[in-house]
């Protein structure tokens, strides 16, 4: 088997941004973005390490030992 190592030509790009307009605006988008989620994450952060550790245990009431009577539940027992 022989394989051929012809090189096709890379195509050239559709659209290149020659101004830098695009990177400029996602720069100055991106770093309000970027301050709002590092705060965001601070405060998620400090209320994690804030949180208190005396908090009350959550009282799961008995579950009640009962047959019912009639029903499609009820046993059939004569």
């Amino acid at each position: 088997m022989s394989e051929s190592h012809v090189q096709e030509p890379v195509p050239a790009p559709v659209f290149v941004d020659q101004s830098g307009l695009r990177s400029r605006l996602f720069r100055r988008l991106g770093w309000p973005v970027s301050v709002v989620g590092a705060i965001l994450a601070a405060a998620m952060g400090s209320s994690l390490i804030g949180m208190q550790s005396d908090a009350p245990a959550m009282e799961i009431p008995p579950k009640p030992s009962y047959l019912p009577t009639k029903g499609p539940l009820s046993p059939s027992w004569p």
